[in-house]
């Protein structure tokens, strides 16, 4: 069977250019060229985008998503590789787990990346396509869902992120339990917005946002969901207008709990129909919402999808 390749970009198909700034130049094709035909003589390879992922949106990381469950389903593959940036690396890995995890009984799904670009001489990008290639032709990655296989380590999507901005051991994975995907159609709601709370802001955000359209709001908290009371006003009427409102929390481990009443508390926000989003991070959890709201927007349909992934 055929492994496909989906080449989107990012640090892995970069070079240094004239002017000093490292962009991408290279094809799937050519970053094969970089490892042993042991690994690469049966991979297929589609050039599906190229540029860095700080740009994707969720309509692009949608259709990489679909692309790759598509391949799997239909039997054109027996697992998928998908080269990608590292910057929005774990978001677009977390959307294609929440659409495609179904998939995963037919073949593996390797995200892979790379710190440092194809010019550097101890460019990491080489050996972590290769060991991404040989976890897509074992069974090892079957039904586990969407994967990261970076630096030597294998990382599930939902726990994974990326944290310091230069190191090759940047990815950590922060949780390890099972969990159960909601239902997804095959599609997400673009129009999510991500609002980071801190004191003395400008609570009129919420409204500037919904006067553009969002049709769900995530709000990074603090501690346990915790946000600015200037937020409450704009969180209300949000509410009111149906728009889902999803609290996240900053911190890299624990969940988000409904402890401190108050202003702003988690406690007052659950009372006013806020929902919590579990221990994903804000940018993972505007990918659940907007999966969630593809399904059914009503905030009683979405909270009860959230408690699903819970």
């Amino acid at each position: 069977m055929t492994i496909l390749l989906l080449a989107t970009g990012g640090t892995i198909a970069s070079r240094k250019q004239a002017d000093g700034g490292v962009t991408v130049a290279l094809t799937g094709a050519e970053l094969l060229e970089g490892v042993s035909a042991v690994y690469t003589s049966d991979v297929e390879v589609l050039d599906v985008t190229h540029g860095p992922s700080w740009n994707f949106d969720i309509p692009t990381m949608t259709s990489i998503a679909v692309t790759v469950r598509d391949a799997l389903a239909e039997g054109r593959a027996s697992g998928v590789v998908v080269t990608h940036g590292t910057d929005a690396v774990e978001e677009t890995l977390w959307l294609t787990d929440l659409l495609a995890f179904d998939a995963t009984a037919k073949g593996p799904i390797v995200f892979t990346a790379s710190m440092r670009n194809a010019g550097e001489p101890d460019a990491d990008g080489p050996s972590n396509l290769r060991d991404a290639l040989a976890l897509a032709h074992s069974r090892e990655g079957v039904g586990r869902g969407g994967l990261l296989c970076v630096n030597g380590e294998i990382h599930e999507a939902r726990w994974v992120t990326k944290t310091d901005s230069q190191r090759t051991d940047s990815f950590k994975s922060f949780g390890n339990r099972p969990y159960r995907r909601p239902p997804a159609v095959g599609r997400a709601e673009p129009n999510v917005t991500v609002i980071r709370s801190y004191g003395g802001m400008d609570g009129e955000i919420v409204d500037w946002h919904l006067g553009r359209g969002a049709r769900g709001v995530v709000i990074e908290g603090t501690g346990a969901g915790n946000v600015c009371n200037a937020l409450l006003p704009g969180i209300e009427r949000a509410i009111t207008a149906a728009v889902p409102v999803v609290v996240a929390t900053r911190c890299l481990t624990g969940d988000v709990a409904p402890i401190y009443g108050g202003a702003g508390g988690g406690h007052a926000l659950a009372d006013l129909g806020v929902i919590g989003a579990a221990e994903l991070n804000a940018a993972k959890a505007r990918l659940a919402l907007a999966v969630a709201l593809a399904v059914d927007p009503s905030i009683d349909a979405v909270r009860s999808w959230f408690e699903v992934l819970a």
